[in-house]
C-alpha cells in the first residue's frame, strides 16, 4: 500500500530536462537486493527534481548525488569519485558506519532515530502539502452548495476514481475508507472509520488518528456516530490531519533530500528563513496562516536586499 503522486513529464519536455528545458541532474540508486521497495516512494517525487537511474546499469553516466538503501552498499561507492550521498539506516550502529563511510545524509523509517540527524521518509506516505485540509465548517459548506444532507457519510469503494474519491473525502462528514485512500483521507482531515489492517499498515492510532471497525456493517454505524456528533468529528479531523503531516509526509522529505544532496537549490535570505519555520511548525500550503505571512513580506526583496532604487 504505496501512495505516491506521480506527476509525469510533460510532452515536450525532453525525458532528462526539466520543465524549464534545463537538463536535469543526474540521481542514482544503489539498492541492495530486496531493499528497492523502501526507496520508490521517494524516487517518486524526486523525480520532479532530478533523472534518476540505476547506480548498477548508468553506463557513462556520471551522477550527481546517488541514494543508497543499505549502509553495507555503501562499500560498492569506494573507488568512485566522491558525489553527495544518502543512505538508509535502520539503527543506531548504522548511523555510526554511515558517517564513518562519509555519507551526506542519512534516511530512516524509524522515528527515534531523527534525534541524530536522519530525515523520516515513512515507506507509507502521501505528498500532503497537495491537499488542502478541509474543516467541518469548510465541509458543510461545501455540502450545502452541492445540495446534500446536512449529515453526510461515505463509503469508498476500491478501483474509485481518484477525482470522485477526493471530491468524496472532502465533503463527507464522516468516511468508510481502506487501502491506499486512506491516506488521502487523513491529509485532507476527513474523519475516518477504517479497517485493523489498514490502520496497522499506516501506523495510525485507533480511536484518535481514525475509528477502526470489525466489518463493513459496524464501519458504517460508527462512521454515522462520528458524522452526528460535531466534536467528535472535529476532533478527529484534527488529528487526522495532523497524524498525515507528522508521520506520513513525503513531500517535505523529498524536498529536504533534494536539496541536501545538490538537485535543488536551497533558498537563502530571510523570507526562506521564516518559509523554513512554517514549514517546521507544519503550516499546510496555502492556509490562512500562510496567506497573511505573503501578504505581509509582500513588499520586501527576497534576498533580503536593500531597494535598488
Amino acid at each position: 500500500m504505496t501512495a505516491v503522486d506521480q506527476r509525469p513529464v510533460p510532452a515536450d519536455v525532453d525525458a532528462g530536462a526539466g520543465a524549464d528545458g534545463q537538463e536535469l541532474p543526474v540521481l542514482a540508486l544503489l539498492a541492495a537486493p530486496g531493499t528497492t521497495s523502501r526507496a520508490v516512494p521517494l524516487l517518486g517525487l524526486l523525480g520532479i527534481h532530478a533523472r534518476v537511474v540505476s547506480w548498477q546499469r548508468r553506463g557513462d553516466v556520471a551522477p550527481d548525488a546517488v541514494i543508497v538503501t543499505s549502509v553495507d552498499s555503501l562499500r560498492a561507492l569506494h573507488g568512485s569519485p566522491p558525489i553527495p550521498t544518502a543512505v538508509w539506516v535502520k539503527h543506531h550502529e548504522h548511523i555510526d558506519e554511515a558517517i564513518e563511510a562519509g555519507a551526506t545524509l542519512l534516511l530512516t523509517a524509524r522515528p527515534e532515530l531523527m534525534a541524530r540527524g536522519a530525515v523520516l521518509v515513512p515507506p507509507i506516505g502521501i505528498e500532503v502539502d497537495r491537499w488542502p485540509a478541509a474543516a467541518p465548517l469548510v465541509r458543510r459548506r461545501r455540502r450545502e452548495q452541492r445540495g446534500l444532507p446536512a449529515v453526510h457519510v461515505v463509503k469508498l469503494e476500491p478501483g474509485m476514481d481518484p477525482t470522485e474519491a477526493e471530491i468524496a473525502l472532502s465533503v463527507a462528514s464522516a468516511a468508510v475508507v481502506s487501502g491506499p485512500a486512506t491516506l488521502l483521507g487523513l491529509a485532507l482531515g476527513t474523519p475516518l472509520v477504517t479497517s485493523t489492517d489498514t490502520a496497522r499498515r499506516l501506523g495510525v492510532r485507533p480511536g484518535r488518528d481514525v475509528e477502526v471497525a470489525a466489518g463493513p456493517e459496524q464501519a458504517l454505524e460508527l462512521a454515522a456516530e462520528i458524522a452526528a456528533d460535531d466534536a467528535r468529528a472535529a476532533s478527529l479531523s484534527r488529528r487526522a490531519r495532523r497524524c498525515a503531516e507528522h508521520h506520513l509526509d513525503l513531500g517535505r522529505p523529498a524536498l529536504v533530500v533534494a536539496q541536501r544532496l545538490g538537485l535543488v537549490a536551497t533558498p537563502a535570505g530571510p523570507i526562506a528563513r521564516i518559509d523554513g519555520r512554517l514549514d517546521e511548525l507544519a503550516t499546510p500550503i496555502g492556509s490562512p496562516v500562510r496567506a497573511r505571512v505573503d501578504d505581509a513580506l509582500a513588499g520586501f526583496p527576497a534576498d533580503g536586499g536593500g531597494s535598488s532604487a
